[in-house]
């Protein structure tokens, strides 16, 4: 392990100092992963002092905080400003056919179609654009996968973007009205020095992991850079951090070495991809930890494969209990 590369990137990724404005955490790493979005809303209350359900449901009812398809096409939680650079970023993509199940000429005629709905009603939840396209194309066929690329490709084209306060089954697209359009160049350009900001030290090969934007698309680009140095003065021991699923500490890198012992890496990632909850003591990843919720209360499980002091780590737990409105129960703990 390069001990100044994690401290660099500890530095990076804002992990020493949590900060006081919810919109800079998601600002420091372009967005958020959130397939889950309570995984999400979990990674935003460590990053960030103080944070409440209540101010998190405030900021997405006024769409500062936004959730869309965006790096590598996942979902994420954005600000407004940095939805819109990634998808001028990736402008010229288009989503393979694939996603249309058979039903590619179809499906292009029901985006335009939506487009047009979206921009005279400026919001339609899903259960609504499923009602027009069964009446307005009786001959499509909702089964599988096809629908939910009629509403990615929607999101990619800059036409509309999800409110995140609405369901995830039935989520609302909002008529993004105001989209201001830049060229791809421009968006990358900025798009890479957003990413070193948050992430760097970093490789080409990084960028693109993190993004999914081709290679052939980013490297003239980014070979005209001057990047700048980053500094740090933290130490190992000033490192003890936990995160939630899917943080981008361990998503947003191409060699997952860095952080992670090769030999750890079948006990982060499970066989379908889940990036699991990493326990970080002393800038070592020590283990992995999950929580499970009921009506009142919530329940942490530690596993861990390292010793670890974890009396440092019990505040944290309090805090994330209280942050979920439950009680904590025993900690339950398990050396793998």
């Amino acid at each position: 392990m390069n001990e100044k590369l994690i401290l660099k990137r500890f530095e990076s990724q804002g992990l020493y100092l949590p900060k006081t404005d919810v919109l800079e955490v998601l600002r420091q790493t372009v967005g958020i992963q959130a397939q889950s979005q309570k995984e999400a809303e979990l990674n935003l209350f460590l990053r960030t002092e103080n944070l409440t359900l209540d101010h998190l449901q405030t900021l997405y009812r006024k769409h500062q905080i936004v959730r869309s398809w965006a790096n590598r096409w996942t979902l994420h939680l954005l600000t407004y400003d940095d939805w819109e650079l990634i998808i001028n970023a990736r402008q010229n993509e288009i989503l393979p056919r694939g996603y249309y199940q058979g039903q590619t000429e179809i499906s292009l005629e029901i985006i335009q179609y939506l487009a047009e709905k979206l921009a005279t009603h400026k919001k339609l939840l899903k259960s609504e654009c499923i009602k027009l396209v069964a009446s307005d194309f009786p001959t499509f066929d909702f089964h599988g996968y096809a629908f939910n690329g009629i509403i990615q490709q929607l999101t990619q084209s800059g036409i509309a973007y999800i409110d995140a306060s609405s369901s995830v089954r039935n989520h609302q697209l909002i008529f993004a009205e105001q989209f201001k359009t830049t060229s791809a160049k421009q968006a990358i350009e900025t798009l890479i020095k957003r990413y070193w900001d948050g992430f760097g030290p970093a490789k080409l090969e990084d960028f693109i992991k993190w993004s999914g934007i081709k290679i052939s698309d980013v490297r003239p680009i980014w070979n005209t850079l001057e990047l700048p140095l980053i500094i740090t003065d933290k130490t190992m021991s000033d490192s003890t951090f936990v995160t939630a699923r899917f943080d981008s500490l361990l998503t947003g890198y191409a060699d997952k070495t860095w952080l992670t012992p090769v030999d750890k890496i079948k006990l982060m990632w499970t066989k379908n991809g889940i990036l699991l909850a990493p326990i970080i003591f002393q800038g070592e990843l020590v283990g992995r930890w999950s929580i499970q919720t009921s009506d009142k209360a919530c329940r942490i499980l530690i596993e861990h494969w390292s010793p670890f002091e974890v009396s440092l780590f019990e505040k944290k737990w309090l805090e994330i209990a209280h942050f979920l409105g439950k009680k904590l129960e025993p900690i339950e703990i398990i050396e793998l």
